[in-house]
């Protein structure tokens, strides 16, 4: 504990995640040796002091601490990459929640 700490440079910042935070989600998929597979629809990212977690359906999906936790947009910006040590099972997860789409009228 000094002055004088190397910074994670992939560790996502308060601010970072601000973004995400009551995000509306039409999927979320997790990657499982290279098949995704589908763990719910219609949900939303939650960003608590924390954790991250992503509800789908009024289930909660995936939970995860935020110090470690890697948090990346997609490149078409349709969607969030969030991957982390699950808080329940404890192994890395690699979630990608797909946003809705709300058209602005």
């Amino acid at each position: 504990m000094g002055i004088f700490k190397k910074k994670d440079k992939y560790q996502p910042t308060k601010k970072d995640l601000a973004k995400f935070n009551g995000k509306a989600i039409q999927y979320c998929v997790e990657r499982v040796n290279g098949v995704e597979q589908v763990l719910g629809k219609d949900g939303g990212i939650i960003v608590l002091d924390d954790v991250i977690v992503i509800m789908c359906e009024a289930h909660e999906v995936f939970r995860c601490r935020i110090k470690g936790a890697t948090v990346a947009e997609l490149l078409s910006g349709n969607g969030v990459e969030i991957s982390g040590i699950d808080d329940t099972t404890g192994e890395k997860r690699y979630t990608v929640a797909h946003y809705s789409y709300y058209r602005k009228v």
